[in-house]
This record gives C-alpha cells, structure tokens and sequence, in this order.
C-alpha cells in the first residue's frame, strides 16, 4: 500500500522527454473516496500550464520522484473523472458528532482506496457516510446507516400561478463571442486547504523581498498572503 502523502511535493518526471514536469500538490478522488484518480500537477514554468492532471495510472512513485513515460499523458481533460479534491486535513466527525480530529493521510493500492486515516481512528471507504469541502462524516458503529435524502423544496403556489408575460416585440439577439475557460470545470480556485499543516522548505519571494521564510508551517493566513501576493503556485511548491 501506498499513502498519499508520499506523492505530494514530489517532482513529477517524463522518462521518454527526460524533463521535470513540475510537483504532485494534489491528488483527486471520485465522489466517495474508494478511487484515487487523478495527480495534479503544479508549475511555475512558462512552457507548461500552471495546473495540469495526469491519471494515477500513467504514474509510478516507488522513489524520491514522481515518474511518467511522456508528457502526452499531461492533460486537463483528465480531470474530468475526478471530482473530490485530496481530503487530508479535513475534520473528521462520526455519526454522533463525536469529533476524531483530522483526516491525516489516505493508503492506497493500485488506485483503489484502503484506509482514510484520522487522528483518532481509521476507516474504510465504505464506513464513509458523507463528505463536504471542509467535513468528513464516518459510521463507526459497525452496522450499516442509510442516510435520508435531502428534501428539494417544491416551488410556492404563489409561483405557480404567476402569470407569464408575453412580449411581442422580440429582437434577434447578437451572436454569442467566443469565450476562452481559463479554469478547469470543477477546480476550486480557491482550494489550497491540502497545504495546511505544510512546513515550507523554501523561502517565497515577491518583488525581491522573503514574505513567507523558510520553516513556516502554512496555515489559513499563510494561504491567504500567498493569494493576496499572487504567490500560490510558488507556495505550492515549496511547502511538503
């Protein structure tokens, strides 16, 4: 079994190119936590994308590096599959509120989930009853709990009998420009929260001048200063 940690921070190596692609600074599930999916990948060299995603199956992490046959394997389509962010450093509660700390660490084999680690427990992905951005939610009963799905509310009868108004007048509208997404589809910009508890093993600059040293360990103001100086690819980097 492999954990995730030991792939984030690493550099991420192309054999066939013989290039450094950049560093592993997350790695994304499926939307219960039983399949690691997809790497991402963190640059901060123009000739590649700031964020790029690379399937778990292209890669091997047996050393001090993340490896790949070739950079074709580089794509954000590949992201598309995936659609839960690392949940290291979550809090963690179970079905009574009963606090178990923090997701600390998730093993692996091949891409198959085995444990999701706690500060005060451990457990498999089916004793899982929900997750958000923030929370992880266990059943550490021992016996299956199904959870009530929630309610939609239905539309006012106010709504309802709201009459339509009809315009006679219409005009063509313009043809729609093209636009240019220079956001992967289901990537939280602001999500960096796999950082935290990082130690920062290089000194980040910013116009010449040190704002985050070396030894700091990231926290919520850390990531928030990174943000606000346009450094977080430069922090993502250096803390692991």
């Amino acid at each position: 079994m492999i954990k995730i940690s030991d792939f984030l921070g690493k550099p991420l190596i192309s054999i066939s190119d013989a290039k450094s692609v950049g560093y592993v600074s997350n790695v994304w599930f499926d939307g219960k936590l039983q399949y690691a999916k997809t790497a991402e990948i963190t640059n901060d060299d123009d000739d590649y994308p700031e964020r790029a995603y690379v399937e778990l199956r292209y890669m091997q992490c047996d050393g001090d590096a993340a490896v790949i046959k070739t950079t074709a394997h580089i794509s954000a389509s590949n992201l598309v599959s995936a659609t839960t962010p690392c949940p290291i450093n979550r809090r963690s509660f179970n079905q009574s509120g009963k606090a178990l700390g923090h997701v600390r660490d998730v093993t692996i084999e091949g891409r198959n989930v085995q444990q999701i680690i706690c500060d005060k427990a451990t457990f498999s992905p089916k004793e899982l009853l929900s997750l958000s951005e923030n929370l992880c939610i266990f059943n550490d009963t021992g016996s299956p709990i199904k959870l009530a799905k929630a309610r939609v509310p239905r539309p006012s009868r106010t709504a309802e009998k709201t009459p339509v108004q009809i315009h006679t007048s219409v005009q063509t509208p313009k043809a729609p420009q093209s636009i240019t997404v220079t956001r992967t589809p289901g990537v939280p910009v602001k999500d960096y929260s796999f950082l935290m508890g990082k130690p920062v093993h290089s000194p980040v600059l910013s116009g010449g001048r040190v704002i985050i040293p070396a030894g700091t360990v990231v926290n919520e103001k850390i990531i928030e200063l990174a943000r606000r100086e346009n450094k977080l690819v430069q922090l993502a980097l250096r803390a692991y």
